[in-house]
This record gives C-alpha cells, sequence and structure tokens, in this order.
C-alpha cells in the first residue's frame, strides 16, 4: 500500500504473536476445553454411582425391612384388613393406632448401628385408602437415624451473627464453577419430594425383582442423596416403609473431576508445545513469504529486483506455495522486461520514420524544382503512413492480452470464415497484385474461439504473405479438419515468396521483426503481425510456425519456392 505522498508502507516484520499462530493454538486448545467442560458434567461417571449407590441402599433397606417384618410388628393393636372393610367403616375411621412398636424399631437400630451405614427413616403403613395416600411424610414418621460406620464426624459450624441467626455458608468459586454443570440434573432430582417416593413404594408390587422406589432427590441439607423406599410387608400386609438414603454423590464426582485436572495440564501443555511446533513450521514461513512479495513489490516500484523465499525443498503445501510465488514472480519480472524491451523497440521504431521525415523535410526548403519537391513529398507521406500503420498495429498488440481475457469463446465455422476473407480479398484485389485462393474441405470445420481474433490471425497471414509474393502470383490457403491420430484443425497458407532464412523460422513472430530479402520493399509492414497471430494462437490453445518450401520436398537442401505458414487449433 502506498499513501498519498507514495511512501511504501512496510509490513511490520516482529508482531508479538500472528492471528494464525493465535488460530493454532485455539484450534489445539478448544478440544482440550470440551474434553474438560465434558469431565465436569461426568454424565456416564455419575450414573454408574448413583446405581452403584441404589444397589447397596436398596439391599440395606431390604434387610432392615424383613428385621422390622419379624420383629417390630404390633400385632394386637393393628390387624389386617380387607379394603371392603374399611370401606364399609368409612375413611374417616382409624382401625389401628400404630403398625410397628416404636421401642421395637429403636432397638433393631441400636443392633445394627456398626453394620450400616446412611440415614434410615421408618414410616408407618398410612390408614387411608385416599389417592395419594402420603400427603405429609412427617406425619408417619417413626423413627429417623443418621448410622455412620464405626466413626465420629465433628463438624465446625458457621459462626452466630448478632441477631442469633447461623451465617450461611458462601460456597468457594470452584463449588460454584462445578454447580454449573450439573445444575439440571440436581433440578430435576429438587422436584423429587419423600412423599411421592412413598407413595411409590406403597404401590409397588411384592413380586416386582426390586419391590419398593429409589429415586435419587434433594435432601433438606441440599445435598444430593441416593434414597430407596422399601415396604414393610408380612404376607400382603404392609405394615410401614422403611426409607435409606445415602450421599456423598457430589464428593465423589468432584474428587473424580480433580483427579482429571493435572492430565489436562499434560494435554495443555503438550497442545501450547504442538501449536509452537506448527507456528515454527507454517506460519514463520508464510509470513517470510508475505515479507517477501512485500519486497518484490517495493522492488517493482522502486525498478528493482526482489526474490522470494526459497521453500521448494519442503514437500508440502508450504513448498508449492513457495515454488508458485517464486514462479509467479518469475512472470512478472518477464513481463516487465518484455514490456520494457516492447517499448524500446517501439522507440526506434518510430524514430526511423520520424527520421526520414525530418531529413525530408529539412531537404524540401532546398529543393529547386517541383519535380524534386514532389519526390521528398512522396518520402514524407510514405513515412507518415508507415508511423499510422505502426501506431495501430502497437495498439493492437498492446492491448491484446486483455482482449484475450475479456473474451467470450464459441463455436467458429472455419470454412465459411475463410471463405468469406478471400472472397473480400479477391474483389478488393487491385491489378498486379497476388490473389488468393482458398481449397475448402468436404466437410464444415469447427473450432472454440472468437471468430473476430481468429479472422485477425488469418488476415495478418495472407498480408505476410502476399507482400513477399511477385506481382501476378497467388496465397493459397488450405484447411483441413480433425483425423483420428490429430484432433485439431490445421491451416496452412503457402505463398511463392523467397521463402526465410532457416535461422529465422521462429524469429519471425519476434515482435517488429522487419528483416526482408535483397530488393523487398521496406516500410510496407510493422513486424507486428506475426506477433499478435502467435499470441491469439497461444491464447486458443493452438500453435503456429513457418516453414520454407522446397522444390524437393525431400530434400531440404532443395531451392526455396515459398515460406508456408500452419495453424493448429483444437477442434470442436
Amino acid at each position: 500500500m502506498t499513501d498519498s505522498g507514495g511512501m511504501v508502507r512496510k509490513r511490520r516484520s516482529r508482531v508479538a504473536i500472528s492471528r494464525l499462530t493465535l488460530t493454532i493454538v485455539l484450534a489445539n486448545i478448544i478440544g482440550l476445553v470440551i474434553l474438560l467442560l465434558g469431565s465436569f458434567a461426568l454424565t456416564q461417571y455419575r450414573d454408574g454411582l448413583i446405581q452403584a449407590k441404589f444397589e447397596g441402599v436398596r439391599a440395606q433397606s431390604q434387610i432392615i425391612a424383613d428385621i422390622l417384618a419379624q420383629v417390630a410388628i404390633d400385632e394386637t393393636s393393628c390387624q389386617p384388613v380387607e379394603e371392603e372393610d374399611i370401606l364399609e367403616q368409612g375413611e374417616a375411621t382409624s382401625l389401628c393406632s400404630l403398625a410397628l412398636r416404636q421401642n421395637d424399631v429403636r432397638e433393631v437400630f441400636n443392633r445394627i448401628w456398626d453394620s450400616f451405614e446412611g440415614r434410615v427413616r421408618i414410616f408407618n403403613a398410612p390408614q387411608t385408602f385416599d389417592d395419594p395416600p402420603v400427603k405429609n411424610a412427617l406425619d408417619l414418621l417413626i423413627e429417623d437415624v443418621v448410622l455412620r460406620e464405626d466413626e465420629i464426624i465433628a463438624e465446625t459450624l458457621a459462626p452466630i451473627n448478632p441477631s442469633g441467626e447461623l451465617e450461611p455458608v458462601r460456597d468457594s468459586l470452584w463449588t460454584q464453577t462445578l454447580e454449573i454443570f450439573s445444575r439440571s440434573y440436581r433440578q430435576q432430582a429438587a422436584r423429587r419430594t419423600i412423599e411421592a417416593e412413598l407413595n411409590e413404594a406403597l404401590n409397588s408390587s411384592p413380586f416386582a425383582e426390586n419391590p419398593g422406589a429409589a429415586s435419587v432427590r434433594i435432601n433438606e441439607e441440599g445435598e444430593l442423596v441416593a434414597s430407596v423406599s422399601v415396604p414393610i410387608r408380612r404376607v400382603q400386609a404392609i405394615y410401614g416403609v422403611v426409607t435409606t438414603e445415602i450421599g456423598g454423590i457430589d464428593a465423589l464426582v468432584d474428587e473424580a473431576r480433580l483427579a482429571i485436572l493435572p492430565f489436562f495440564g499434560l494435554a495443555f501443555i503438550a497442545a501450547i508445545l504442538s501449536s509452537l511446533m506448527l507456528t515454527a513450521t507454517i506460519a514463520q514461513p508464510i509470513r517470510q513469504l508475505a515479507i517477501g512479495a512485500d519486497k518484490v513489490r517495493e522492488g517493482i516500484m522502486a525498478a528493482g529486483r526482489a526474490r522470494i523465499p526459497d521453500f521448494t525443498h519442503r514437500k508440502d503445501e508450504i513448498g508449492e506455495l513457495s515454488g508458485s510465488l517464486k514462479s509467479m514472480t518469475q512472470a512478472i519480472y518477464a513481463r516487465i522486461d518484455a514490456i520494457e524491451s516492447f517499448a524500446a523497440d517501439v522507440a526506434h521504431e518510430l524514430k526511423n520514420p520520424l527520421t526520414s521525415i525530418r531529413s525530408a523535410a529539412e531537404t524540401l526548403t532546398l529543393a529547386k524544382t517541383p519535380e524534386q519537391q514532389q519526390k521528398l513529398m512522396a518520402v514524407i507521406q510514405k513515412d507518415v503512413a508507415r508511423m499510422d500503420r505502426l501506431i495501430t498495429d502497437i495498439s493492437n498488440a498492446s492491448r491484446m492480452d486483455a482482449e484475450l481475457a475479456r473474451e467470450t469463446r464459441e463455436a467458429v465455422d472455419l470454412t465459411s470464415l475463410i471463405r468469406d476473407i478471400s472472397s473480400l480479398y479477391g474483389e478488393t484485389a487491385k491489378d498486379g497484385e497476388p490473389s488468393v485462393e482458398f481449397n475448402p474441405p468436404a466437410q464444415a470445420v469447427y473450432v472454440l474461439g472468437n471468430p473476430s481474433a481468429l479472422g485477425q490471425v488469418i488476415r495478418n497471414l495472407v498480408d505476410n504473405a502476399r507482400s513477399f509474393s511477385p506481382p501476378d502470383k497467388s496465397i493459397r490457403i488450405n484447411l483441413t479438419g480433425p483425423t483420428q491420430s490429430a484432433n485439431f484443425a490445421r491451416i496452412i497458407v503457402d505463398d511463392d515468396g523467397p521463402g526465410i532464412p532457416p535461422d529465422n523460422l521462429d524469429a519471425v513472430f519476434n515482435r517488429f521483426y522487419t528483416k526482408r530479402p535483397h530488393g523487398a520493399a521496406f516500410g510496407n509492414n510493422s513486424g507486428l503481425g506475426l506477433s499478435i497471430s502467435r499470441q491469439i494462437v497461444n491464447s486458443h490453445n493452438g500453435r503456429i510456425f513457418a516453414e520454407n518450401r522446397h522444390a524437393d520436398p525431400l530434400d531440404k537442401t532443395s531451392a526455396r519456392i515459398g515460406a508456408r505458414f500452419v495453424v493448429e487449433l483444437p477442434a470442436n
């Protein structure tokens, strides 16, 4: 980029961190972050842990229920009755005062203290057939104990504020962060109540594989617990419900999360090292190529030369990019050299007629006779015509590249195109000028191209042949279509001129090539026609070349009897 003063803004060669480097780092880290977030959720691990808790708690509840069914049922105060009998006496009538003996329940817990762990609650069976039967679990609660296996736990309570209320315990930032990943699961658990679990247990079948009900709930302390409720049955009668719950799920999941962090740290370090390696092998070479490209641009503006860093030894995309940039730079420099050479040739070609005009104009004032003046004026007119033709051809050649790049291609009937051109030459031919003859093929020949540009190629070849052919001779154009061995159309233009020196068969297509045999008229051509023709043919993926016609076609050393120009174009 350049500012208004023409100064070049240089790319900063040193940047703290490039965007590509940042992209590489983020691409390597984002997968680790997703893995870390997924590990925080630990859904599968948590579900497996809860299932294991359920199995232990269910076994514990079933054992306690079986024990209470044998030793704690008060058979004298409450006898099982049928539902019809209850309906006959009215739902408001209490048929049983207690279904379980409280003293026996407490005795059971005194004996199993060392065998079980968790919170155990014993509920009486509801004495009503309302739906749902349990509306308030506290009304049926007999015993509520917390069993800890051979362990005394001392906990420090929060300080008491002046108002006498306990200060709320504020969770740490880490705890609050972890709660974000388990919020949805805890919300589902918060919707479960002990009453719903008791009702589900009362309605469970005694013949089920796992009788009772199980759920994950939030207890009164806000802890996530696994809870199982098992009915206390004797025969088919339900005398109460044992509810056992155990916590520690959050703590175990947190421990698993913390155990993952060291591995995440190692993976993070590996990702950073990998990013640095990718930066050194990708980002830095690309930056060097960008700086080299800027230097090429600045060198072109300053009429200098710069080189693109060479990474072609790398067998990857960076090496391919380096090779492509080098080839592009070489093509740009070659184009610049061609433009400079073209400008020098134009200056030289324009200088010759200008020098002739200047000399004739200076001599014109010294001419004494009308014949001398008329002769000098003829020289001036001829050189002016030559300059006009030269400027026209230069203009056509300079814009040819842009026109060929913008043009659209279509199917071109070469037979019809050449016939029209040869007919036009026949209609406009003057006495003594070579005639143009066309030998058409039996079938039409089509190519994909620009009819105007291809017509210019034919006219340039015919004009070149006419300028070298003797008077009253002919220019012969032959057209052949594609064959099985060659899928291209061939245009051949033959003349009866002096031919081309063997060393110049390719040079005749150079710009401003005007070398002519001795005695040939000078100045009738600009030397750009054949160059423009090759440019057009190359843009059509074809080729054009020149050769000599010999008296003996099989003997290249025999006398030259004319020149031949051949154009080959891919057939459509």
